[in-house]
Parts: structure tokens; C-alpha cells; sequence
């Protein structure tokens, strides 16, 4: 069995509001011994247990192994806004694959984002759930031109979007030329859906080992095996790789870069855009903000080509102070909120702005959930979907837009 490096790294720092909110779970302690189940899950973060609950769902046996406690890798460092709007605009997407896949693209999005709220009703998941438009404001990437035309584009996909101007985004609060408003999007406490997707996983039959570091993989024509530091060994038909931004050697794709992000959220009480919507900007970089359930404005971006911890930490009072400069700018009535929680963390990029789901290129039996970029728990949830059925041997249409090994 090779012995292989999985990327282990320090994924984020500070406290978030969605720790301070749930209190962190301990691991789960098994004496060391031979597990067999149909699919073997690496990661327990918000990826993994959406994996979980749909396979346990189908009514396969899963393993789950996590270095960390369950949800307190990157899931804990998530901003939470569920957008159907992926990081690169429909122009964009229609230049690079034309118009009718650049459609197919965005509204999978959308249904992904309907599912995510639609599961969390059908399982009663407490995770403040919550549907809510999007304002995309214009900035340096999309002028109040260029919006229209992303405006067209939108609702000849039939997008629920429509163009506003400066005056009627100010009667909400906001301040830019102009801006997309558009229905459809959501936002959630991560921490919460996350454990409450695994616990149910849990209650029909699901094996979570967290502390416990998966250290070696064997992959055969008839299943994997996988051997873990504390001496367990798992062999299962199937290996799902749900490790976020820790990728294992043999499934680190091309066309994907590792990039900081910072975030902080202000006390509650807050009531400064009354429709509580999603806020983003057509810009580059982009500052991202929301509010949750008890009031409170959580913003992020001043995202930065660092994958180094120690420089992104270091990076972290100036964009705080960023950060609050930009929600001041875009919402006036925001100037005198204080902060509670600030913290960084590392998210994945890909060239074209689209996730990494799919068979891993030279390993039998294997599979990859990476959900990137600004829709990282979205492109989870179809994840969850493409990757259930390709399991059974089943294909799906998408398979090479997302593919693992489309950028060569």
C-alpha cells in the first residue's frame, strides 16, 4: 500500500460565528479494527455529509474518516450564502461554452440551491435555512451596461433576474450603479446543516472516525482499502474524496489553485437592507455579505493568491479593516456596527469557475466532490446527485464539464 501526502494544512484561523454558535463536537473514538462498508468518505465537513445522507439514503453502508472533528475544517470558515450565480457572470460562461450549456450550468445551480432547502425541510435539519433574493452589484468586472446584457442573457434561460438602478437599490439600503436582483438564492448556518446531514447519516448505520488521519490507499479492480493512523483499516467497493482543500497526491487535478479568504460578522441587532438579501459584487476581487437569523451582517472577500497559513493570518486585521470599509461603502447604514468574530480560512478556485466532481483519473473506484469558489455547499449538493448515481455505474450528462481531468 503507498503511502501518499494528503495535503494536510491549517484551513483557516480565528473564530466564526458558526463555532461560537454550535459548540464543537468530539471525536468519535473506535478501538483500532477492520471496517467493511459499500463507500468509504474522506472528510466530514458539509461535502461529506451531504454524500453521507444521500448514500445512507440509497441505503448503502458508509465509513467516514476525518482528521479533524466532524465540520471544523473549512465547512466552520464558510460564509453560507447558498447562490445559484456562480463566480464567473453568464457572459462569460456563454463565451466559453456557448449559450445553451452556459444555461444548463446556471440552472442546475439553481436547483441545486431548491434541494438543499427542500432536504433540510425533509429532514427537519435547525440550521436557519432561509430563502432570499440576490443583489449582484455592479463594479470594475460588470458596468451597468454590461449587467443588462447579463440581465438578457439571465432571463433568456429563464433566471428569475431583473435590472435595477442606483435609486431603487438606495430604497434597499445599498449603494452601487446598479445592480441584478434575482430570486432563488438561500443562506444557512454551515455548521449546523453539516451535522445535522451526518447525524442522520449516523441514524442509519454511518461509521464517523474523526481524529483519525487516513494515512495510505490501495486501489484495486474490486474496491479500496484505506489505512488510517491510529491502525483502523477500511475497505469499501467505493472511495468518495470529500477533503476539500487538502487534496491527496494522486487526486490533485490541474486548472485549480488554493487562495485566502477573510470574514467577519458584526453583533446582532442589525437592520440596514431591509430585504435581508444576499449582497455580491460584479467585481474583482469580490466583496460577498449576508445577514442571519439574529440580525447580524456577515461579510467577506479581500480574497488573495496566498495558500501559506501564516501569511494569511498575518494579512488578517488589514483585511478586517478592509472588509469593513467595503460594507461600509455598500451599505451606509452599516457605519457604526461593531465586530464580534473575524477569521480567515483557504477556498479553491478553478480556471473556469466550475467544481471538481467525477471519477479520479488512474484510480479505480474512486471518486472526488471539490466544490469551489463562492458556491462551494451548491456545487455539494450536485455533487451529491451526480456522484450517488455514477456509483451504480450510472452516468450523468454533466460528467465533462465537471471532470477532474478536463484541463489536461
Amino acid at each position: 500500500m503507498e503511502i501518499l501526502s494528503d495535503g494536510e494544512t491549517d484551513l483557516r484561523a480565528g473564530v466564526s460565528l458558526w463555532e461560537a454558535r454550535n459548540r464543537a463536537q468530539g471525536c468519535v473514538t473506535h478501538a483500532p479494527q477492520d471496517w467493511r462498508a459499500d463507500v468509504v468518505i474522506i472528510g466530514a465537513g458539509i461535502t461529506g455529509s451531504l454524500l453521507a445522507e444521500r448514500l445512507t439514503r440509497e441505503g448503502c453502508s458508509v465509513v467516514v474518516i476525518d482528521r479533524r472533528r466532524p465540520q471544523q475544517g473549512s465547512t466552520a470558515a464558510s460564509t453560507a450564502l447558498l447562490q445559484w450565480e456562480i463566480d464567473a457572470p453568464m457572459l462569460e460562461l456563454e463565451e466559453r461554452f456557448g449559450f445553451d450549456t452556459a444555461a444548463h450550468i446556471c440552472r442546475r445551480s439553481f436547483q441545486s440551491v431548491r434541494a438543499i432547502g427542500a432536504l433540510c425541510a425533509r429532514l427537519s435539519i435547525a440550521c436557519s435555512f432561509a430563502a432570499r433574493e440576490a443583489f449582484y452589484l455592479a463594479g470594475d468586472a460588470l458596468d451597468p451596461a454590461l449587467l443588462k446584457e447579463e440581465c438578457a442573457l439571465r432571463q433568456r434561460a429563464g433566471l428569475p433576474s431583473v435590472w435595477i438602478g442606483a435609486n431603487e437599490l438606495a430604497g434597499e439600503g445599498l449603494i452601487a450603479e446598479a445592480a441584478l436582483r434575482s430570486q432563488g438564492a438561500a443562506e444557512v448556518d454551515p455548521v449546523a446543516l453539516a451535522r445535522g446531514l451526518l447525524t442522520c447519516a449516523q441514524g442509519r448505520g454511518a461509521v464517523v472516525l474523526s481524529g483519525v488521519d487516513a494515512i495510505a490507499y490501495e486501489h484495486g479492480a474490486l474496491g479500496v482499502t484505506v489505512a488510517c493512523d491510529n491502525g483502523a483499516i477500511v475497505r469499501a467497493a467505493h472511495l468518495l474524496l470529500a477533503n476539500g482543500y487538502e487534496l491527496p497526491d494522486f487526486a490533485a487535478p490541474k486548472g485549480h489553485r488554493i487562495t485566502s479568504t477573510w470574514a467577519f460578522a458584526t453583533a446582532p441587532g442589525v437592520d440596514v437592507w431591509p430585504s435581508r438579501a444576499l449582497v455580491w459584487e460584479a467585481a474583482e476581487p469580490y466583496a460577498y455579505m449576508r445577514t442571519s437569523a439574529d440580525g447580524r451582517i456577515i461579510i467577506g472577500g479581500g480574497d488573495e493568491d496566498i495558500s501559506d497559513p501564516n501569511a494569511r493570518d498575518a494579512m488578517t486585521p488589514e483585511k478586517t479593516a478592509l472588509l469593513r470599509d467595503k460594507l461600509k461603502a455598500l451599505a451606509p447604514g452599516a457605519s457604526d456596527v461593531s465586530i464580534e468574530y473575524a477569521w480567515a480560512g483557504l477556498f479553491g478556485e478553478t480556471e473556469d469557475a466550475l467544481p471538481l466532481i467525477g471519477a479520479v483519473p488512474n484510480a479505480p473506484r474512486t471518486f472526488a466532490a471539490f466544490g469551489y469558489g463562492g458556491n462551494g455547499i451548491t456545487f455539494s449538493a450536485m455533487a451529491a446527485d451526480m456522484i450517488a448515481p455514477m456509483l451504480r455505474g450510472e452516468r450523468d450528462g454533466d460528467e465533462a464539464l465537471y471532470a477532474l481531468d478536463r484541463f489536461g
